[in-house]
C-alpha cells in the first residue's frame, strides 16, 4: 500500500477513535459522584453546592434552589470546565445531603468497596492489564512509523504528521487505559489516610481508598474530623458570640450572609432562615473556606440564623496534584484483624 495513502488512514482512524472516546469519557473517580448533591471547592476558597451532573468536558452543579447574584439575575447551575480542574480543590459528598435514594446508592457503593466481589477484582485486573500494554503499543506505532519511513524516506507528508500521529496514538490508548499504579494498587478497597493540602496546611482523612485516575483520588466514608470534635448540628444567629470560640464567624454584608470556617473542622451548613424566608443549603464547609448566599428582598436578614454543625464522616475525590495517600490503615491481607461488616449473617451460638 502507498505509505502516504497508509499514513492518511492512519491518522483518520485514530481521529475518529479519539473524538468518539472525548465525546463519552469520563474521569471515573468523578464520574461516581455523577447526580449527586455535592459541595464544589476551588482553591481560592470560592464554594459552590448542590446536584452534580458529570461530562467529558467538565461538569455542572444545579443548585437546589436558584441563586439571585449580586447584579440581579437568577443563577440555576455554576459550570466548571475540565481545563479548570487544576484549580479545584476537592469535591465533598456528605450522607445526611443526600436523598434517601441517592444515601441507598452511596450505602451500596461502600458496601461494595468494603467486600469486592470476584468481578469487580477481575474488572480491576483487566483495566491494570491495559494500563500496562499502553506503552508498548506507543512503542509500537514509533517502530510501524520507522519503517515506513525506510520504505519511503523521501516522503513529506508522513514527515509532517508524524508528530500528530504519536500524539493522537498516546491519547486514544491514554483514554481507554488507565494510570496504573502498582502503590496505589495495593491499597485500593482498604483503608487509607489521605492526606490534602490546603491553603498551605495539610490535613489527614481516614477511608476507604475506592478508586484513583491520572488525576483524581476517590475516597469514601472517610473520617471528617477527630474523634473529640464537638459542634452539634444547631441554629446560630448572625453574630452570635458562640461562634467566636468555635473560630466560626456568621455576619451579614448587606443582603450576603457570609459564613466563615476559621476552624481546622469540617463543618456542615444544613439551611438558612431568615424571618418567614428559608432556604436547605447542605453545604459541605471545609477548613479556611467561606459560604455565601444572597438573601432575596423578602428575607429579613437582620433575623437570620443557620443551622451548622461539624459532621463525622464523608466522600471525596481530590486532584493528584495536592492529595496523596500517605499511609495504610488496613493491609490487604490483614482485613481479618478489623471489625468490617460482614455480608452473612452469624452463625447461631452452639
Amino acid at each position: 500500500m502507498d505509505p502516504v495513502l497508509t499514513t492518511l488512514l492512519v491518522l483518520l482512524i485514530l481521529a475518529t477513535a479519539l473524538g468518539l472516546l472525548r465525546a463519552y469519557k469520563r474521569d471515573p473517580c468523578l464520574s461516581d459522584f455523577d447526580d449527586f448533591h455535592v459541595t464544589l471547592a476551588e482553591q481560592d476558597g470560592d464554594l459552590c453546592w448542590g446536584n452534580a451532573e458529570i461530562y467529558s468536558t467538565g461538569m455542572e452543579i444545579t443548585y437546589v434552589a436558584p441563586v439571585r447574584a449580586p447584579e440581579g439575575h437568577l443563577e440555576y447551575s455554576f459550570i466548571f470546565y475540565k481545563d479548570q480542574y487544576t484549580a479545584l480543590d476537592a469535591l465533598y459528598r456528605y450522607a445526611d445531603g443526600l436523598t434517601e435514594e441517592q444515601r441507598a446508592r452511596r450505602d451500596a457503593v461502600i458496601e461494595r468497596t468494603a467486600h469486592p466481589g470476584l468481578l469487580r477484582k477481575m474488572g480491576r485486573r483487566l483495566r491494570n492489564w491495559v494500563g500496562m500494554v499502553r506503552d508498548a503499543l506507543l512503542q509500537a506505532v514509533s517502530m510501524a512509523l520507522g519503517f515506513v519511513k525506510t520504505r519511503a524516506p523521501g516522503t513529506a507528508v508522513l514527515s509532517s504528521q508524524e508528530a500528530r500521529i504519536k500524539a493522537l496514538s498516546s491519547e486514544v490508548i491514554g483514554h481507554v487505559g488507565n494510570a496504573f499504579d502498582p502503590l496505589l494498587e495495593r491499597h485500593l478497597f482498604s483503608k487509607v489516610v489521605l492526606e490534602v493540602t490546603r491553603q498551605g496546611k495539610k490535613y489527614s482523612y481516614c477511608g476507604w481508598l475506592k478508586n484513583y485516575s491520572s488525576r483524581f483520588i476517590e475516597v469514601v466514608d472517610a473520617q471528617a474530623n477527630s474523634a473529640g470534635t464537638r459542634l452539634p448540628l444547631q441554629d446560630y444567629a448572625v453574630d452570635d458570640p458562640r461562634m467566636a470560640g468555635l473560630k466560626v464567624s456568621i455576619r451579614l454584608e448587606e443582603q450576603r450572609l457570609v459564613i466563615i470556617n476559621g476552624s481546622d473542622h469540617v463543618l456542615y451548613v444544613r439551611s438558612v432562615e431568615a424571618g418567614a424566608w428559608s432556604r436547605p443549603m447542605g453545604c459541605v464547609l471545609p477548613p479556611g473556606y467561606t459560604a455565601d448566599l444572597v438573601l432575596p428582598p423578602e428575607a429579613a436578614p437582620r433575623s437570620a440564623r443557620v443551622w451548622i454543625g461539624a459532621i463525622d464522616r464523608f466522600d471525596l475525590v481530590a486532584p493528584r496534584t495536592h492529595a496523596i495517600v500517605r499511609h495504610a490503615a488496613e493491609r490487604p491481607d490483614q482485613r481479618a484483624l478489623f471489625a468490617l461488616p460482614s455480608r452473612s449473617k452469624s452463625p447461631e451460638p452452639g
